[in-house]
């Protein structure tokens, strides 16, 4: 199957990211992990539900930048292959 095709039959989910053991990412993410472990055993269970709200929101905004940049990028790579495919070079 082409690329085109695999997207289309939702072979490729470009927001799927695996990250290396011990790389940047793993760390900070196991340290967010391990502060809200932390914070969420000093809280009531109104401030938890408040917490896993606030947890919600941010994963929210999180994939609409993620799919905003996703969208401005794939914008940029058509313009720069029409500039190559139109250049007399």
């Amino acid at each position: 199957m082409t690329t085109l095709e695999n997207l289309y039959y939702g072979n490729i989910a470009s927001y799927e990211y695996e990250a290396e053991r011990g790389s940047e990412y793993d760390v900070t993410a196991k340290l967010v992990i391990r502060h809200e472990q932390e914070l969420s055993a000093t809280l009531t269970e109104q401030q938890k539900a408040i917490l896993e709200k606030i947890k919600d929101n941010h994963t929210e905004i999180m994939n609409l930048g993620e799919r905003n940049a996703f969208c401005r990028g794939f914008s940029f790579a058509v313009r720069l292959m029409i500039d190559v495919m139109s250049s007399k070079s």
